[in-house]
């Protein structure tokens, strides 16, 4: 059975590292901060009610993956 979370946009490296707010639907960052509590706060600012908030990788994280 498939999972019904859709993946994220690319972020661009300028946001590594920190928290960021993505709009309802994803498709645009809307507020980004060090902390979760700053970037909420920032995203209730700039209007959006229902943000989806992840933290960023640094830029210089590799992720490397194996399977059998």
């Amino acid at each position: 059975m498939r999972s019904q979370t859709k993946p994220s946009p690319r972020v661009p490296k300028k946001y590594g590292g920190l928290w960021i707010a993505w709009n309802h639907a994803r498709t645009k960052i809307i507020a980004s901060g060090i902390t979760l509590p700053e970037t909420i706060a920032a995203a209730e600012a700039a209007g959006e009610v229902q943000a989806y908030f992840t933290k960023a990788p640094h830029a210089t994280s590799r992720f490397v993956g194996v399977t059998r």
